[in-house]
């Protein structure tokens, strides 16, 4: 039986390995037919499909007999054809994607990227085609989108190890978007700290990091991941409210009540961030109380309560909020009742506790306090009658004493925002015990109202020859002004043998800190009009003190991402800044070659001696962005009367805008003003921009109001103006003409002036047209026809731009050769005449030392020089020569140029300033 069945296994084994021959033997057959098919097919060149399909067929049954473990005849002839139809497969991938068939094109990409890996290649290299990286991404996207997650993953890596940058990022998000599919969180992290450390100031890895921690619930790596994106953006308010939570939930309310106030300050109708600010308030308040509360000498305890007063009143003001827009809150009721607890404000705190107990709203409170001081003065009332004094047979003869006066900074002053204390005693000097006495405090001038605490408390009784001590503590609302307090102390008994009441004069002082803010920013380029990489940059701040109180030993640490250098010291210094001056500063650094984010931020925080005030802030500017000359902010905010704020603009500061001369207001004037500057939103960089186009119009508008008179309703700046705006604008102008024959018209324009390649028209560009598409701009000679639509007394254009192909900027508008024409310029019409900026096929150029056009600059000046009191063609003369004289020291030669209605006889005598007598 033992030899039968080895025979048996014997036989089993030759069988086996026959088959195996001959599958490779069939497999090798079929393949060879397929190719020979598709060579057929390929050399015929009619049927596409076919061909590919006899290649893949091929290509498969090859693989089989790769893979056959007795292909020793076979392997020579496949290895052959494989190597043969190898840059064919490339072509197939190609083919389907372009038929839109990824699972077809992912089976030859797949076929075309797995070849040169077989062991029977290992000995060579099969030549890669150059598209071979976009193939490998190709085919791991198709792999992904057909959810064939292990293939996907696979080509993401290997096209990573291609080195090409195009598609790396994308490479991992989608290798990220694998694992948090399958929550294999330890390879999602793996691979986003891979994609971190290749783009560290890339955001979205770092989102994603977060919420894997979430997902694992690993608190400590969640704040770390959290912190590494507030490096980069300190101000994020997507990771911002999480800090402050989980720093809430470890207990450390101090930090979480600083990240609380900078979010709130940022975005105030966050209920959100309204209820984690009302929480970490009351939070860090009862800390400081619960840590003083073993502290017997009252004037420690004092400094205790006072410390912890600002934050008890500011959540009561916060949970106030809260429950105006949550009443049935039962959370945030508790809170404002342990408020009131801590304040001895005993009905408040009654009250709303039984609110609580009762389940009810916290829109019966007032009611419901009403209602039980109501009937807690009856109950007094009734309690006095039942417990009557008894009938005096000796006066009692009170006297009361003040012993002692406590606030919170020790400087006998009530400060708005701390808390005092008023200690006194009753002595009974008299022959007979005094009953039910109650004591009460007053503010003879109703400054009373700013102490949030009891007003009256109960005195019991005193006999004959005793005495007894009380307190009243308060807390002293911010809104107390400076003024001199006079309090009383009084003391009621049942019999009436009332005392006199005591006086206490005090001094009270409003709400004095130093508050800073960074009132204006702005950032410079110390070449050109942007930061690049390898070149200097420069941050100018003006840091502001709104508050009532000099901020001394002011300090600013700066903070700069990878590969930014500072060129400055990383801590600045300002021994003091008074209330309502400003500090202007300047911080500069380096880019190198290597930074490779879109934006640089420099992180700022910022704070002072008394540490009531505190500053965090980034600022950012993205490389190559093009960076304004002028750049004004206005500061809102309601500020003490007794700070006098000064005005703060980092922008254009320049000597035409100082003794502007004055002319009288004229009602038939309308201006329309126009500065096209950032022409980014073509798509195109930085340096297409016409620098300072956006201030020119400015100053020229400050002279339209105050010289020549135009009243402000009648006048329009329009900054970086798009087509439609352009076109709506000067409609409005024209219209203004039509009801008003006496109207005098005032056009300017800052900006890019292009012609059309075919007409050679001269055109004034919008920012969002491009050389392309010019004909959707202004055209001049349209321009001076539909000024010349009504009969007017003058129209009077200033154009600050080119129209040869020269810019006024560094580089050429899309779609345009850069090539100088002298281009057709139209006449105007009627009462119209044009001043322009240079002639024939000259550019107009920017004086940067001045931050102004050199037309518009000379210009102005002219009129300044003049006080206005010259004739149009005393202005043209005059700009012409010295914009001449100016730009040919240069080498840059502009001669201005004017033209004028033919029909208009008297225009050189027109003055734009308006005499005194106009009306």
């Amino acid at each position: 039986m033992k030899n039968f069945l080895v025979l048996t296994i014997i036989l089993m084994l030759g069988a086996y390995g026959r088959v195996v021959a001959q599958d490779a033997a069939a497999a090798s057959k079929r393949a060879n037919q397929q190719y020979v098919l598709f060579e057929s097919e390929r050399d015929k060149g009619t049927n596409v499909t076919g061909m590919y399909s006899y290649l893949l067929d091929s290509y498969e049954n090859f693989m089989k007999v790769v893979e056959a473990p007795d292909n020793g005849q076979y392997l020579s002839g496949a290895k052959n054809r494989l190597r043969a139809m190898y840059p064919y497969l490339l072509n197939g991938a190609v083919y389907y994607s372009e038929q839109k068939q990824p699972s077809k094109a992912l089976d030859f990409a797949a076929a075309y990227i797995e070849m040169p890996r077989l062991k029977i290649f290992q000995s060579e290299l099969l030549p890669k085609d150059n598209r071979y990286a976009s193939v490998v991404y190709y085919a791991a996207v198709s792999a992904y989108n057909l959810q064939k997650y292990s293939q996907a993953l696979k080509y993401f890596q290997e096209y990573l190890s291609t080195g090409t940058d195009t598609q790396q990022k994308d490479c991992y998000v989608y290798m990220n978007m694998i694992y948090q599919s399958q929550k294999n969180y330890s390879e999602q992290e793996r691979v986003l700290e891979e994609a971190i450390a290749k783009y560290p100031v890339s955001l979205d890895f770092l989102y994603n990091l977060v919420n894997v921690h979430i997902a694992t619930n690993n608190m400590p790596k969640l704040l770390s991941a959290i912190d590494r994106i507030l490096e980069v953006d300190p101000n994020n308010d997507k990771v911002l409210p999480i800090k402050a939570r989980i720093l809430e939930r470890q207990g450390k309310n101090q930090e979480a009540l600083d990240i609380y106030k900078r979010l709130y300050a940022l975005h105030p109708d966050s209920f959100e961030l309204l209820t984690g600010l009302a929480r970490v308030n009351f939070n860090v308040a009862t800390e400081i109380v619960n840590n003083g509360a073993t502290i017997a000498n009252d004037t420690e305890y004092a400094l205790v309560r006072q410390r912890a007063s600002g934050y008890l009143l500011d959540a009561k003001d916060l949970f106030l909020k809260i429950l105006e827009k949550e009443p049935s809150s039962k959370m945030y009721m508790q809170g404002l009742a342990g408020v009131y607890q801590y304040m001895d404000m005993k009905s408040e705190y009654e009250v709303l506790m039984k609110i609580i107990t009762d389940g009810a709203s916290y829109t019966s409170f007032p009611s419901r306090l009403l209602a039980y001081n109501e009937a807690l003065k009856k109950t007094e009332g009734v309690a006095q009658q039942q417990e009557s004094a008894p009938v005096p047979v000796e006066p009692a003869m009170l006297v009361i004493h003040v012993d002692s006066f406590i606030d919170g900074n020790n400087n006998k002053v009530i400060d708005a925002g701390e808390s005092f204390a008023v200690q006194f005693s009753v002595e009974n000097k008299g022959q007979g015990d005094a009953y039910n006495i109650r004591l009460r405090l007053s503010e003879q001038q109703g400054y009373d109202e700013y102490f949030d605490g009891p007003r009256e408390l109960d005195g019991g009784n005193i006999p004959a020859g005793t005495s007894k001590q009380y307190t009243f503590r308060y807390l002293v609302k911010k809104e107390m002004p400076s003024a001199l307090a006079k309090i009383n102390i009084y003391a009621f008994e049942a019999n009436g043998f009332d005392a006199d009441p005591s006086e206490l004069i005090v001094n009270t002082q409003e709400y004095a800190m130093p508050r800073l803010r960074v009132a204006d920013h702005q950032f410079f380029a110390s070449e050109g009009s942007s930061i690049t990489l390898g070149k200097n940059g420069k941050l100018t701040l003006a840091l502001q003190n709104f508050g009532s109180k000099t901020a001394r030993n002011v300090k600013l640490n700066f903070k700069l991402p990878n590969n930014v250098f500072t060129t400055d010291v990383p801590e600045m210094t300002i021994d003091s800044i008074a209330p309502g001056d400003v500090a202007t500063l300047d911080y500069g650094f380096l880019v190198n070659k290597r930074f490779d984010g879109d934006s640089i931020a420099v992180m700022v925080s910022v704070s002072e001696d008394s540490r009531s005030s505190y500053l965090s802030e980034a600022y950012k500017v993205k490389v190559g962005e093009y960076l304004t000359a002028s750049s004004t902010i206005k500061i809102d905010g309601a500020v003490r009367k007794a700070v006098d704020l000064k005005n703060v603009s980092l922008g254009l500061n320049t000597e035409l805008l100082q003794d502007i001369p004055v002319g009288a207001v004229n009602r038939h004037r309308y201006a329309l003003i126009i500065g096209n500057e950032d022409y980014s939103i073509t798509g195109a960089n930085a340096e297409i921009n016409v620098p300072y186009a956006v201030n020119d119009a400015m100053v020229f508008r400050e002279y339209c109001v105050r010289t020549f008179g135009v009243p402000d309703g009648q006048l329009k700046v329009v900054p970086n103006a798009t087509a439609g705006m352009m076109h709506e604008q000067l409609d409005w102008l024209v219209n203004m003409a039509s009801t008003d024959p006496e109207a005098e018209l005032i056009f300017y324009y800052s900006g890019h002036g292009n012609n059309d390649e075919a007409t050679k028209e001269p055109y004034l560009l919008p920012v969002d047209i491009t050389g392309k598409n010019i004909r959707l701009g202004i055209s001049l000679a349209d321009l001076y026809k539909r000024l010349a639509t009504y009969p007017i007394k003058g129209a009077y254009v200033f154009l600050d731009a080119c129209f040869s192909g020269g810019y006024k900027s560094a580089a050429p508008l899309l779609a345009q050769k850069g090539v100088r024409v002298v281009p057709k310029v139209g006449l105007p019409q009627g009462h119209t005449l044009s001043f322009s900026s240079s002639s024939g096929d000259q550019t107009s150029s920017v004086y940067h030392d001045k931050k102004q056009g050199y037309y518009t600059y000379f210009l102005v000046k002219c009129i300044k020089d003049a006080k206005g009191d010259l004739t149009m063609k005393e202005l043209f003369e005059k700009t012409n020569a010295e914009v001449k004289k100016a730009t040919a020291l240069i080498g840059k030669m502009q001669e201005p140029q004017y033209m004028v209605s033919p029909t208009w006889s008297d225009w050189a005598d027109v003055k734009l300033k308006t005499p005194a007598t106009m009306n």
